[in-house]
């Protein structure tokens, strides 16, 4: 096993989901840990380790704790929460201040007509008539 997950991880569950083989579980801690006798480093699933793939911290998962540099280890987990948080609401604020236009306000007025007669109306799938 040439992965190992770190105090860093901050429980998103990605990798537990995304492991083929099931080797990533839950501690008495309830802090994921990768079983040494279950991983295979994704070999025969897919090109790379798909925990560190998955991983959104990029810290939480890593090859080997060894290698962590010191400017990373020196970061605190929720660096990452905090910088998500300020694109998001960057984000939402840009999106509030956009005009729509009255293109995009016809176009979807029309698209939803047209989706809504579709629905209701009555199909046989499959069938000869």
């Amino acid at each position: 096993m040439a992965y190992t997950i770190t105090d860093r991880c901050i429980q998103c569950h990605q990798c537990e989901f995304v492991c083929p083989v099931g080797a990533i579980t839950k501690d008495e801690q309830q802090r994921y840990q990768i079983d040494a006798g279950r991983c295979n480093d994704c070999v025969g699933y897919h090109s790379v380790p798909q925990c560190w793939a998955a991983c959104p911290t990029n810290i939480g998962c890593i090859s080997n704790l060894a290698t962590l540099p010191p400017s990373i280890s020196a970061k605190p987990a929720n660096d990452y929460w905090e910088k998500w948080f300020v694109t998001y609401n960057k984000m939402v604020s840009e999106l509030k201040t956009q005009q729509i236009s009255e293109y995009w306000r016809e176009w979807f007025d029309q698209y939803s007509q047209a989706l809504s007669q579709q629905l209701q109306t009555p199909t046989s799938v499959g069938v000869n008539q």
